[in-house]
């Protein structure tokens, strides 16, 4: 938590969705917080998305995917770049 909350930025990588195919960016953290709003970019096998006050804006996707089948994976509202 103490490096997170002083670091400039955080980056995040991770799975965009479970293994059952559920999401994982999600609206609203699930998780108790210990740094919250500390993170500015998230890396996923799907997209990069940067985390912004508006919410998450699309930053790259994978070849192939369209930004409509990428929300469709994310419960969390996106925005194009």
């Amino acid at each position: 938590m103490d490096l997170a909350v002083g670091a400039k930025r955080v980056w995040v990588v991770m799975e965009h969705v479970t293994k059952d195919g559920q999401a994982r960016i999600l609206r609203r953290c699930s998780y108790p917080l210990t740094a919250a709003a500390c993170v500015s970019r998230v890396y996923t096998n799907l997209a990069v998305l940067d985390v912004t006050p508006r919410g998450f804006v699309v930053v790259d996707m994978v070849p192939g995917l369209g930004f409509e089948e990428l929300q469709a994976r994310t419960e969390a509202p996106l925005l194009r770049e």
